[in-house]
């Protein structure tokens, strides 16, 4: 989502979304603008192995279930993902603000995008906890999915992210600290 009502507009969205083809000719499956609607990444989620989200996300602090992903028409909830059993699942890539940040009131209870993601069956989740800049997004993003297809595991190809950008930006843990990885 390079352009959402009513938010900035994220213009590295579009790199990631340029890169990944890149990456993966003939294998990627884009969605963008106002063809991201809620229905149509609902309606493509049980046929894909591999997720990637560039858009904006936003933590409900008070209510986490409804954390959500901005779409094109309306946002994809923690409630429309813990919906979802998907058989085929590996790997959710949230690259959005807030995806993996707890309530502030069950701050013990992990109850956001990146554990819906994985209730719905995808053993593998890349998300975020803070707000994050968009190009910094497209910089982790493109190091990760280099990683991955020269078949680092997932874990290992964010925490190789992670410790080049902390040895680059040693005193900026806001730029390299906010990505993680959950699942087996």
């Amino acid at each position: 989502m390079p352009t959402t009502a009513g938010a900035p507009d994220l213009p590295g969205a579009l790199a990631e979304t340029t890169a990944l083809a890149a990456r993966f000719p003939g294998q990627i499956d884009v969605l963008t603008g106002e063809q991201a609607t809620r229905q149509a990444v609902l309606d493509r989620l049980p046929t894909a192995r591999w997720t990637h989200f560039a858009c904006h996300g936003t933590a409900s602090l008070t209510d986490p279930s409804q954390s959500q992903l901005l779409l094109a028409d309306q946002p994809l909830t923690v409630l429309d993902l813990t919906r979802r059993h998907l058989h085929h699942a590996q790997l959710a890539f949230l690259s959005a603000c807030e995806t993996a940040r707890p309530s502030a009131q069950l701050t013990d209870e992990a109850i956001h995008l990146a554990s819906a993601f994985q209730l719905a069956g995808y053993r593998h989740v890349i998300a975020t906890l803070w707000p994050i800049n968009d190009i910094t997004a497209v910089e982790v993003a493109g190091s990760i999915y280099a990683a991955l297809a020269d078949g680092t595991a997932p874990a290992a190809a964010v925490h190789q992210t992670v410790r080049n950008l902390r040895d680059y930006l040693p005193r900026a843990p806001s730029v390299w600290a906010s990505h993680l990885h959950t699942g087996a």
